[in-house]
């Protein structure tokens, strides 16, 4: 048993007064979002092994029973399925369904524990800290409660978030905060997010198709010949995603095939410009570009995110920044930071 949706939550007031019991009992622990076994079946409940049940259960951790048992609980305990509206609604539902619903479960758990999640303090304290692991999480969980049969592309979304929205790296910070970036701008159907998902995830796969002579280099120190080859990465990752029959959104392809597009009409690779340039194109764009210049993709010199935030703000652009995006976006971006709150940071 590997899978989180196996499970189903009781209350400790459910084992009634019973001591034993011919099912097994699990501890979730919502930091982790692991299940471990508390109490093997008829396994006296002694007072001491109640008493931290308690005091597990009292900072947040839940009770679980391996779903496969839910008829040995329900009779052993004398309930009826219509007392565990959970259980019932799911058990004629298909596999993926009920993950659905367990993350749904595992969301409201998170959120009556830590609050409300507010996007802003999240990323203040990212840049801080330089760890964007909570903000990536909280992507992650949001994502996999999408229905997974809207779309192939809402689909393809919560996959990846499943398999891939698990550590604190570079591509998954330019997914998480795409996603967050896309909601500040009162984007918020589901399509729309999977769109912006989908498309952070594999904006950068034509690059593959590069030779590493290139890739290796910063932008600004490629020769003429090297950045018009580098520039063909939009249209090589189009091809690819067109040869591996993969379902995409057209949206979705056009923020592969459009990122690097700017409304000056000076982007790449059909020199776009204006309202041609789909808004989630521009957010995601936006962002790469962020993490590019940061890293030292560009001009060479890393920089923190923060201060070259700050200095968009500022209206203080350095060579190479190209922030050449819809007003509304870049305003979105740079809502997110308080100038009179980093007074005593260092800003490059």
């Amino acid at each position: 048993m590997d899978k989180e949706f196996d499970f189903f939550f009781i209350e400790i007031k459910n084992l009634k007064s019973r001591k034993t019991f011919p099912f097994q009992l699990y501890i979730y622990n919502p930091r982790n979002h692991e299940y471990s076994l508390f109490l093997n079946g008829n396994q006296p409940l002694s007072k001491e092994i109640e008493s931290l049940l308690k005091e597990l259960c009292s900072t947040g951790a839940q009770l679980a029973v391996p779903r496969k048992q839910s008829r040995t609980f329900l009779k052993a305990q004398e309930y009826s399925i219509d007392d565990f509206p959970a259980l019932a609604k799911t058990s004629e539902l298909h596999q993926l369904e009920k993950e659905q619903l367990m993350y749904q479960k595992l969301k409201e758990i998170y959120d009556d524990k830590e609050g409300a999640f507010i996007f802003k303090s999240h990323f203040e304290q990212a840049l801080d800290n330089n760890d964007f692991s909570n903000l990536i999480h909280y992507a992650k969980l949001e994502i996999l409660t999408f229905g997974f049969s809207t779309s192939h592309t809402v689909s393809l979304a919560v996959f990846l978030a499943k398999d891939f929205l698990n550590e604190d790296n570079y591509l998954n910070r330019i997914v998480a905060l795409s996603y967050f970036l896309t909601k500040n701008n009162n984007i918020k159907d589901v399509e729309s997010l999977s769109d912006v998902v989908c498309g952070a995830f594999l904006s950068q796969i034509g690059i593959t198709q590069l030779p590493y002579s290139v890739i290796e280099k910063s932008f600004n120190h490629l020769s003429e010949v090297e950045r018009d080859l580098y520039k063909k990465h939009t249209l090589l990752g189009s091809h690819f995603i067109k040869k591996s029959h993969l379902q995409l959104s057209d949206r979705c392809k056009k923020i592969i095939e459009d990122h690097h597009e700017r409304i000056s009409g000076e982007g790449y690779p059909a020199m776009k410009a204006g309202d041609s340039i789909d808004t989630l194109s521009s957010i995601v764009g936006c962002v790469y570009h962020l993490f590019e210049f940061s890293s030292g993709k560009i001009n060479g010199n890393r920089q923190t995110l923060r201060s070259i935030i700050v200095n968009v703000k500022r209206n203080n652009y350095v060579s190479g920044l190209d922030m050449n995006f819809d007003q509304s976006i870049v305003s979105s971006l740079t809502s997110l930071i308080e100038l009179e709150t980093i007074k005593n940071k260092k800003v490059a």
